[in-house]
């Protein structure tokens, strides 16, 4: 379990993500950082923007966090990934066994339904105390509540998060964005799955393109080498392409000679990837011929 899970699991705890509990956004004020920098999972980030929508003061901190990353991302010069990247990535997958995937599991019979039980009276209700609130406190709310006041952990978690930024700053790390570190962890758990495939294609026009997916995961990522860069008014679109039609997973524009993606949308066997020139920000559905068709 990483330091986020950890931290996210607090925040389930704390915030009283059990039976007949409400939560509290206030666990998740540890988490502001790690989302700023685009440094958490689908399933976090999800569970994070749920607490984000539900409060102000949160959505300042991460905003705050994120001018921050952007200040310093501009003070340093970026340094370009060593050229063993990709090697050291594919050498990953070479030596990672391919398995097939598990058959479903059998579905048990239903049980024979439980005899009636026959009705109790009711427990009649606390009074409350003269002056308090009609709701009890349970113990999740208590605990929201210490975390409130216990920010200290909360400033070393910010001056972490700034030595982050700064070091981001030196060596020219895109902390955001389809290459940021998110998608970066999202990218190295397809690479590490056990059913991870690969497949190289070239590119009308010149260069190739890589694709990397998973069944089990349902994702896939394209690493692309030699893609000439367009016009500021288009853009490389993605596409899951089958039978029904295409579906768009996400634009990108080349960043030096080499740049990788993760698509956007599940994976699933059986559908091809494409990629087209398309208007900056995307098209619904393509309009132009792709210039790479990958099968899987």
């Amino acid at each position: 379990m990483t330091g986020h899970d950890d931290e996210l699991e607090r925040g389930r705890r704390d915030a009283g993500a059990r039976s007949g509990e409400p939560i509290s956004v206030e666990a998740f004020h540890g988490l502001a950082a790690a989302y700023a920098l685009d440094a958490l999972d689908h399933d976090e980030r999800a569970e994070f923007e749920r607490a984000l929508a539900a409060s102000p003061e949160l959505r300042d901190e991460v905003d705050a966090y994120a001018e921050s990353a952007a200040h310093l991302a501009e003070q340093g010069e970026p340094v370009a990934p060593p050229p063993s990247l990709k090697a050291r990535l594919m050498a990953e997958l070479d030596s990672t066994p391919q398995v097939a995937a598990d058959a479903a599991p059998d579905v048990p019979e239903a049980a024979a339904p439980a005899p009636p039980v026959a009705p109790t009276a009711p427990t009649p209700s606390p009074t409350p105390a003269a002056g308090g609130s009609d709701r009890p406190v349970g113990r999740a709310e208590s605990a929201a509540r210490r975390r409130w006041f216990q920010r200290p952990g909360a400033i070393i978690g910010a001056a972490a998060a700034a030595v982050v930024l700064i070091a981001g700053a030196v060596i020219g790390i895109g902390w955001t964005g389809p290459n940021g570190w998110g998608a970066q962890r999202e990218m190295a758990a397809i690479a590490e799955a056990p059913d991870a495939q690969s497949q190289t294609h070239e590119v009308e026009g010149g260069g190739e393109v890589t694709l990397v997916s998973s069944a089990a995961a349902g994702r896939s990522g394209v690493i692309v080498e030699g893609l000439p860069a367009l016009d500021a008014d288009q853009t490389y679109e993605l596409w899951y392409i089958d039978d029904a039609g295409a579906d768009s997973a996400g634009t990108f524009d080349v960043a030096g000679p080499e740049t990788w993606r993760v698509l956007d949308g599940s994976f699933t066997p059986g559908v091809a990837v494409g990629i087209t020139v398309e208007p900056s920000g995307g098209s619904p559905q393509p309009t132009t011929d792709p210039i790479v068709f990958i099968p899987t």
